[in-house]
């Protein structure tokens, strides 16, 4: 190698050095990433001025579901849905095997949380501090269209999660009727009852 062309050869490697400046690698971002931290947001359950309702959290549009919504099929028995508007009823029929399935289902998986008799009260309920779950037997949530109801079984709401893995499309509606059911044994007076009825709470009156 001759002598010319080993210095051109150091010399365009110690350009190549001194133009290599990787100072700026180490400096901090500006601004830091506390920034996420510090930055304003919403808080689950929290209040905000934003809203007039003063809620942080939002109602999801009428017929909005989750994507990770696993339905069997796409019909109103499925979806609880009718186009983008709720079933006001159970579509299947409600019979007396339904609602004693509907009681089996009820009391295996919602009863933990709500309570037997719906009310919200129960050993969970007790220790959960954030927010515990609600009466069923409340104004607001007895007046939730049947649709609306199925769908917060199928995928959740808030800190509830859905239940579509764990009861069938059929339990799912069979535990809505019998949460009618449920809610009228709470409220019915006894002399509203059909007379039989009445004459068989007498003889198992103390």
């Amino acid at each position: 190698m001759s002598g010319v062309t080993l210095a051109a050869m150091l010399a365009l490697a110690w350009i190549s050095l001194c133009s290599c400046d990787n100072r700026q690698a180490f400096h901090e971002p500006t601004p830091g990433l506390e920034r996420m931290l510090e930055q304003q947001r919403g808080v689950p359950y929290g209040a905000s001025s934003a809203f007039a309702d003063g809620r942080a959290m939002r109602e999801p549009v009428p017929g909005t579901r989750a994507r990770e919504q696993a339905f069997v099929g796409q019909g109103r028995v499925e979806t609880g849905l009718v186009g983008a508007d709720y079933l006001q009823e159970v579509p299947l029929p409600v019979t007396r095997a339904s609602l004693q399935n509907g009681r089996a289902a009820f009391e295996r998986v919602c009863a933990t949380c709500h309570g037997v008799l719906g009310d919200g009260n129960s050993v969970v309920a007790e220790k959960m501090r954030v927010r515990r779950p609600p009466s069923l037997h409340e104004a607001r949530i007895a007046h939730l269209p049947a649709g609306k109801v199925f769908q917060i079984a199928s995928v959740g709401y808030g800190l509830m999660p859905g239940y579509a893995a764990l009861l069938s499309v059929e339990e799912r509606w069979n535990v809505i009727g019998y949460l009618d059911a449920l809610r009228l044994s709470q409220a019915t007076l006894v002399r509203n009852l059909p007379a039989s009825m009445q004459a068989e709470l007498r003889r198992g009156a103390p």
